[in-house]
């Protein structure tokens, strides 16, 4: 896990007031977005937080830091 679980519960919790802020700024720009396709966005978004958090961090494999 590249995130511990407390990290991973802030992020998610951060990303609730930006994805109803979305909401607003897409009614600005002209969209209209219903409720059900702002929680659809929203559940894809924190989605994607959550599958990033929980696969394998394979940066570095194999690599040694000191030359």
């Amino acid at each position: 896990m590249r995130v511990s679980p407390l990290g991973l519960l802030v992020a998610i919790v951060i990303m609730v007031p930006i994805i109803i802020e979305m909401r607003t700024v897409f009614v600005h720009v002209g969209l209209d977005v219903s409720l059900a396709e702002t929680a659809l966005l929203g559940l894809a978004m924190i989605g994607a937080i959550v599958l990033w958090a929980v696969a394998p961090d394979l940066r570095g494999k194999g690599r040694s830091n000191g030359g």
